[in-house]
Parts: C-alpha cells; sequence; structure tokens
C-alpha cells in the first residue's frame, strides 16, 4: 500500500473556512468520495483506491483536525459542522455527483447528507450511499472505554495527553481479528494522527457521540426515506458497529444491498483492502 509520506505528496490542498484542508484526487470517469473515520485519515483508503482508480475518479480528503489537514485547537468539530465543511471540499472540487463511501464517523456525514438532501438543503447529489462499519443505528454503537472516557469533559484532555504509539498500538488490536497490522502500517496511522499534536483533540473530535445519540432519530430516518441507492460492507467481527448493524439494516432497508466481510473488524478497508475493493466494486457497477 501506499506509504503515508507518497499519500501526502501525491495530494493537494483548498481552503476551507480558512484552514488548509488535505484533499488527493486519482482516477477518471464517475465520481466516488471516499470519507474517513475517526481518529485516523484518508490514508486508510490508499489500498482500495489503487484497485478502483482505473475505473472511477476516486476523490477523498481529511476532515479539519485531521491528518495532513489543519489541526485548530479552537475549532468547531461538530459532525455537523464538519458536514459543511465536507460539502465545501466538494463544491470546490468541481464534485456536484457522486457515489458517496463512508467509515466510521464518515457515516454520520453521510447520514446527514442524506436529511439534508431530503430537505433540499445540499447542492450535492449522492448516487449511491455505501457505508462501512459506521454505527447508523445509535442504541446498537459499542463504543470503547477509551472513546467513552476521552468524550469525557474531565478525563478526556487528561486521558488525550497520555496517548502514545504504544497505546494506540493496542487499542488498535482488538479491532484487526483477522491480522496483526504490521508496524509500518501502524506508524503510518498514528504519524498521521499526531502531526500537530492531533491526538489532544481527540476529546473535542469525540463530540459526534453525543450528537449521534441526540440526532439519531432524523438520521435513521432518512435512510428509511431516501430515494438514494443504500449499500452496506460491513466488517461482521467488528467490536464496536459490526454484525448487529447489519443484522439491523437487512430487516427496516429491505432494498438496501447488504455485504457481511466475515472474518474482518471494525477497518476492512485496512484489514483486507482487496476484498473491499471488490466488494464496493460490485456495488458501484
Amino acid at each position: 500500500m501506499t506509504r503515508l509520506a507518497e499519500w501526502w505528496d501525491g495530494g493537494s490542498t483548498v481552503e476551507v473556512d480558512g484552514h488548509a484542508i488535505f484533499t488527493r484526487v486519482e482516477g477518471s470517469g464517475r465520481a466516488v468520495v471516499f470519507l474517513h473515520g475517526f481518529p485516523t485519515s484518508s490514508h486508510d483508503w490508499a489500498g482500495v483506491i489503487a484497485r478502483l482508480r482505473d475505473r472511477y475518479r476516486c476523490v477523498t480528503f481529511d476532515y479539519l483536525g485531521y491528518g495532513a489537514s489543519e489541526k485548530p485547537g479552537n475549532a468547531d468539530y461538530s459532525a455537523l459542522i464538519q458536514t459543511d465543511r465536507a460539502l465545501a471540499i466538494l463544491a470546490t472540487l468541481g464534485v456536484t455527483e457522486a457515489d458517496i463511501v463512508a467509515h466510521d464517523l464518515g457515516g454520520i456525514l453521510l447520514q446527514d447528507m442524506l436529511h439534508r438532501q431530503l430537505e433540499s438543503r445540499q447542492e450535492l447529489g449522492p448516487r449511491q450511499a455505501i457505508f462501512m462499519n459506521s454505527s447508523v443505528y445509535a442504541e446498537l454503537y459499542r463504543p470503547s472505554p477509551t472513546q467513552l472516557a476521552l468524550a469525557d469533559p474531565v478525563q478526556g484532555p487528561i486521558i488525550a495527553r497520555s496517548l502514545s504509539r504504544a497505546t494506540f498500538e493496542g487499542a488498535m488490536a482488538p479491532l484487526f481479528p483477522s491480522r496483526r497490522l504490521a508496524a509500518s502500517e501502524l506508524d503510518d496511522m498514528w504519524d498521521a494522527i499526531r502531526r500537530e499534536d492531533g491526538q489532544l483533540l481527540w476529546p473535542q473530535h469525540l463530540v459526534y457521540m453525543a450528537e449521534r445519540s441526540r440526532l439519531s432519530p432524523q438520521w435513521e430516518a432518512a435512510l428509511s426515506q431516501t430515494s438514494v441507492k443504500l449499500g452496506f460492507v460491513y466488517g461482521a467481527a467488528d467490536p464496536i458497529s459490526g454484525s448487529a448493524i447489519l443484522e439491523r439494516a437487512s430487516a427496516k432497508l429491505p432494498n438496501a444491498r447488504v455485504t457481511a466481510l466475515a472474518d474482518l473488524g471494525h477497518y476492512p478497508q485496512l484489514e483486507r483492502p482487496d476484498e473491499v475493493a471488490d466488494a464496493l466494486a460490485k456495488l458501484l457497477g
């Protein structure tokens, strides 16, 4: 897979809200947008995009506060504001219609986009919404104890200051059940996070947990009401948002196309990029 430094070298920046946002566009053809999750970056998609860029214009970026984008300490990291920024980034890149693939936190942004589209509040037209290991049904979300502690306004900043490469590796291990990540892969993930001390922003980023609980009725309703084609490609062995989400989606969304990757965890696009690319290609057509 493309290493982090090479990934960053092959990208560019756009300005949104007065801040530099890292973007990367590869390939040509129909636009496919890839939204990353917390706490990582667009580099998560490198292995999948390498397998799809011959057929599609693959568009991705780091949210404000993540990866190679600026990481201001005083920014608003609400998921709603991040959706505003994502739409502004895509408009700047000339993306007006796209298939959207969203992992983890990216799934919240995608649900919000579907909700906005129903209310005619956005210009971007999603052709297809494909979710990957995102807790789109809030009651089924199973955050780790570390996530819960980091989201606490008192404990969170203290814990964030104690984070290290070693603690990060320990937190990642249960999320990759089929294989242990190579040291180089963990290094790249951690280097993207800790650029400009990004790990210190985790308590601010995790505001999305409370927002998901508060806004889940409208976001879940958007899944049922949208006319956009829906797809789910999930690592079913994910302890945070795995098989239970797929079961609920299959029951509530009979027209959605659901793919369970039986042995994979929370980051299937990193754990087995070839399997994920194959599954996405079938949905994208």
